[in-house]
């Protein structure tokens, strides 16, 4: 990629698309900070990010990943409460908010009937939601998502796109979803960017 240009928006749906390997996981790994640049500059909301702390761009930016850890022995509450910790004291105690944010992000995703279960004891399809409710409730304002719909159903397909149409729409929240669902994106989105 090399002279790349653009801006995200608050209540914006970008769809990011193109061919396996065109570098699609690499651009929301660098935007989300897990990458630096090779070149150029990546502000966040008008600072740039690599003078930007990475608990503090925590707060700005959730990003859910193609893949999901290999093993992961937790409950499932406890691993998207995981999404608060930068929201936490240094001890990371959990407050009645951050519980209360945990439980409504699990909701949303229809995964609040796993809250006892362990992650690794779920389907891939129900390991993609719960890693969107830990995105969900690290309560962002940029959320970035690699592949989402990778392991899910056509009807939970579907809500997703139809829950971040309604995030950005309601929350103001941008977001943008690498996809190879071109008729999701077409539907949907708000701006198509193509690699």
């Amino acid at each position: 990629m090399e002279n790349l240009s653009f801006e995200m928006a608050g209540g914006e749906l970008i769809c990011l698309i193109g061919p396996n390997g065109s570098g699609k996981s690499t651009f929301l790994k660098t935007i989300a900070g897990l990458l630096s640049p090779l070149a150029g500059k990546i502000s966040v909301f008008e600072r740039d990010s690599s003078k930007i702390g990475a608990n503090e761009l925590a707060k700005s930016i959730a990003f859910v990943p193609a893949g999901f850890p290999a093993e992961i022995n937790i409950r499932v509450f406890d691993f998207v409460a995981l999404g608060r910790v930068p929201h936490t004291n240094a001890f990371g105690k959990l407050e009645k908010k951050d519980l209360d944010i945990t439980n409504f992000a699990m909701e949303q995703t229809e995964t609040a009937n796993f809250a006892r279960f362990r992650v690794n004891n779920l389907s891939d399809g129900e390991k993609q939601r719960v890693a969107l409710a830990r995105a969900l409730a690290q309560d962002t304002k940029i959320l970035l998502l690699d592949e989402p719909t990778a392991f899910l159903d056509y009807s939970h397909r579907i809500k997703l796109f139809e829950f971040l149409k309604k995030a950005t729409r309601e929350k103001g929240i941008a977001v943008m979803v690498s996809t190879h669902e071109l008729d999701f994106a077409k539907r949907y989105s708000d701006r198509i960017l193509q690699l």
